[in-house]
């Protein structure tokens, strides 16, 4: 079931998405809804590629989708040289942004949404690991419950909402770690749940050669967020070095929504 349609379309100040503000009615009501339906209902998976998550795109040509967490993005010299990058090679992207970034950086939140190249998703308001339970994916903490998680992502959609006119449609977990329960309220809430195909050795740590190696040869279709509060210089050039690369050998670098699921 699919609950969507009462958010569509209710923009939503900054002020009044914070958790100390009044929550709006139809907020609340959905909240409610969410909770009736889910509240109870025990998990069986976690991780990262639980069934429902999207981790590929839906094509067998020579794809490669390309995301960015930007919530450690645009505060250093290293990090804002991927999104120059993307800029100035005019490489379409899916920018994954979460609530304390948005505070921090409207403008620049409003600029990339100005930006034809660009799409912007849901990371959460605090990228906590998507459980219903409090689960942790390593040093990420979980969601401790339903309602946690509801606001987790609703309220930071509705940040997004505010700034830029539109409802996120895609939404990707801190640490790209979901239960099975939670996948299932991302959907009722209208929103797609994404994940990574490509997973450098290293994490946000990986230096150039491993980036590299990820690289050589992606599968058609395949997803690949890039971001982290360890991103390094090294990391950004591999990265850079691959996707020009890649692009030279024929393939096509798009946004997650270019290939939408079936």
């Amino acid at each position: 079931m699919v609950f969507f349609g009462i958010t569509q379309g209710v923009g939503l100040s900054a002020e009044a998405a914070s958790p100390a503000a009044a929550e709006p009615e139809d907020y609340r009501l959905l909240k409610a809804i969410i909770s009736a339906e889910f509240n109870g209902q025990v998990p069986h998976d976690w991780g990262e590629t639980v069934p429902g998550v999207q981790t590929r795109l839906r094509t067998e040509d020579k794809v490669l989708a390309i995301g960015v967490d930007a919530c450690d993005l645009m505060a250093k010299g290293d990090d804002a040289k991927l999104i120059k990058f993307l800029e100035a090679e005019k490489i379409p992207a899916t920018i994954f942004v979460c609530g304390t970034w948005i505070e921090k950086y409207p403008a620049v939140l409003k600029d990339l949404a100005a930006n034809a190249l660009f799409e912007i998703a849901n990371r959460g308001i605090s990228r906590k690991a998507c459980s219903v339970n409090g689960k942790a994916a390593g040093e990420t903490p979980g969601t401790a419950s339903v309602e946690e998680l509801f606001n987790e992502i609703e309220r930071n959609a509705r940040k997004i909402e505010a700034v830029t006119g539109t409802l996120p449609h895609y939404y990707r977990a801190g640490a790209g770690y979901y239960d099975d329960v939670a996948v299932r309220i991302v959907k009722a809430l209208g929103y797609e749940a994404v994940g990574a195909s490509i997973l450098p050795a290293g994490g946000a740590e990986a230096g150039k050669e491993q980036i590299l190696a990820a690289f050589t040869n992606p599968a058609s279709g395949a997803i690949a967020i890039f971001g982290g509060i360890s991103l390094q210089s090294t990391f950004v050039e591999g990265v850079m070095e691959s996707l020009l690369s890649l692009r030279s050998r024929g393939y096509k670098l798009v946004k997650v929504s270019d290939y939408p699921p079936e």
